[in-house]
């Protein structure tokens, strides 16, 4: 895997996070990325995992890739073994061998308890071992972990660290963040630090790893932070930390001593409490081991969570040593398994989150109070085209906003964030279509197949036929504006719900619009007893649709 000049800063004017990133990642290597808060680590890790696209230079030879959030979303409608199911068909594992896997590694992290446990219903603990087992399930060649010990007990620490090793002597590279300078630090390849937007090497051993201590002897943590001025820091802090107070100036900074069974349950009280507190440092408070007793000890960090000594900045390649890795596969990784596996998930989300009620129910109220038995067959059906297509709209950004984003970017990293987009619009345009069918089915039954005087007939079946077409064209344009107006495109939900509802109106209205065009022609229809399919109306809608789905699913991973 090559990055080459690669750079990233959010929005055309926004300030760079980070620039001329030049790296090349062998197979079987660990590499460890540090910096300091907002440095831009997160940033890295969303470009190694395809979730960001570099808004310059290139990255390319990206193998099958899985990637753990800091903080894995509790708001999904599965339980975890029907996520963990879905995701692994996602990574292109068949169903059996996906939910064998969801429960094996279920059963590893100690959560097989929880299997059938609604995700809503888990304790944040348990939630990331859900995130943790979503990508090690799939066994993928490149494995993206961003804080991914955050929040886990001692013993699941543990078992990812095995885990991370194993894929490692597998072949596999992994790339992670994790505050504690200790974590696989005898372990790591390389380590790399952020700062100032650019990535340098640091030395290979920067910190202490965790080595058998003293009998009696506990390790801990010194957490070190700033508050807002005038804050004071919270009482009853977990694990009774040890403090120092008045380091800084104006602002108030303090060092908190812990247990390391405690740094997390700390930190996450920190950084939850109102006014938050900025975590400036996180450095281990090492205890008296054994090798240090017998005259080997390791020397202590310098320089923060960079470790010791000065970073060397420039190109780097990145082997595996003596490994002997396995060759990665050529291709980002997606299988052919990826898009279908995608919008049974997609289809899933939509019917289990009940999102799709309220857009269903107004379709139904349109027709049942526009819609009355008796009346000419070719109105019943232009009105019931119009009134699907902003009720398409509707339900496309249903779709593309129904997804928490970590929960979507784990997805992105398993099959690519278009593939993740295009899934999302096609679940949203297949139930507008579904409800088009059944809505030119209610009026075909019970229309009166005449003209609108009465006097001329007009064959049912043409008229539904037409009916149907119309309707799958209000449908096309309704996803296109849709995804126009979603993320990527437009991400405030206030702005987007107006521009959607005005642009739904607009193309009923306006003329020249394929939409109006087609509804129009089943109106004329109904007046002299004609019967025309809106063929060129579909068509002129369907490249619509296309253009705007596509530059929606390019947008996807460059304005995230």
């Amino acid at each position: 895997m090559r990055l080459r000049g690669v750079g990233r800063r959010y929005g055309l004017r926004g300030a760079w996070v980070l620039r001329g990133v030049d790296l090349e990642v062998r197979p079987g290597s660990l590499i460890r990325v540090t910096g300091s808060n907002g440095s831009g680590k997160s940033t890295l890790l969303r470009l190694f995992a395809g979730i960001d696209a570099p808004t310059t230079g290139r990255i390319t030879a990206r193998p099958r890739t899985a990637y753990v959030p800091e903080r894995f979303p509790a708001d999904l409608p599965f339980t975890a073994l029907g996520y963990l199911t879905h995701l692994g068909r996602v990574h292109g594992l068949g169903r059996a061998a996906a939910a064998h896997g969801a429960e094996e590694w279920l059963e590893r992290f100690g959560a097989a308890g929880h299997a059938h446990t609604p995700l809503s219903e888990l304790s944040k603990g348990t939630s990331q071992k859900v995130a943790v087992a979503q990508a090690l399930l799939a066994a993928p060649d490149l494995l993206v972990l961003d804080e991914a010990w955050t929040g886990l007990d001692q013993a699941a620490r543990a078992t990812l660290d095995e885990a991370v090793t194993s894929r490692v002597a597998a072949g596999a590279t992994v790339i992670y963040v994790d505050h504690d300078p200790r974590r696989l630090a005898s372990s790591a390849d390389e380590i790399f630090h952020i700062t100032d937007t650019r990535l340098v090497r640091a030395p290979a051993t920067p910190t202490a790893p965790l080595a058998p201590v003293t009998p009696g002897a506990e390790a801990r943590v010194c957490v070190e932070a700033e508050g807002v001025p005038g804050a004071s820091v919270p009482e009853g802090l977990p694990g009774a930390p040890v403090g120092e107070r008045g380091l800084g100036g104006g602002a108030p900074v303090v060092r908190l001593t812990v247990a390391a069974d405690h740094s997390d349950a700390l930190l996450h009280a920190l950084l939850t409490t109102r006014p938050p507190w900025h975590i400036r440092a996180v450095t281990p408070v090492t205890p008296v081991t054994a090798d240090e007793q017998r005259g080997a000890g390791h020397a202590a960090p310098a320089g923060g969570e960079a470790g010791g000594g000065a970073p060397v900045p420039g190109p780097a390649t990145v082997g595996a040593g003596g490994r002997g890795p396995v060759p990665w596969a050529a291709g980002a990784g997606a299988s052919g398994r990826a898009l279908p596996a995608l919008l049974r998930y997609q289809a899933a989300l939509l019917a289990r989150s009940q999102r799709w009620v309220p857009p269903v129910v107004l379709y139904g109220a349109f027709m049942a109070i526009g819609v009355m038995a008796g009346q000419p067959i070719l109105d019943s059906f232009g009105y019931a085209a119009a009134a699907l297509l902003p009720i398409a709209a509707w339900l496309v950004r249903v779709c593309v906003n129904n997804e928490p984003t970590a929960a979507r970017n784990c997805a992105a990293a398993a099959a690519g964030p278009a593939r993740v987009h295009l899934s999302s619009v096609v679940t949203g345009l297949a139930a507008a279509a579904g409800l088009g069918v059944v809505g030119a089915l209610f009026v075909a039954l019970i229309s009166d197949p005449k003209t609108s005087d009465q006097r001329i007939d007009v064959s049912r079946w043409d008229a539904t036929a037409a009916g149907l077409l119309a309707a799958l064209t209000c449908a096309l344009l309704g996803a296109a504006i849709g995804a126009l107006f979603s993320r990527p495109l437009l991400r405030s939900t206030g702005w987007g719900i107006q521009a959607t509802a005005v642009a739904s109106l607009l193309v009923l209205v306006v003329s020249v619009s394929p939409a109006n065009a087609a509804v129009t022609g089943l109106v004329s229809g109904s007046q002299n007893g004609t019967v025309t399919l809106p063929l060129l109306p579909l068509a002129m809608t369907a490249a619509a649709a296309a253009g705007a789905t596509a530059l929606a699913c390019v947008l996807s991973s460059r304005r995230s």
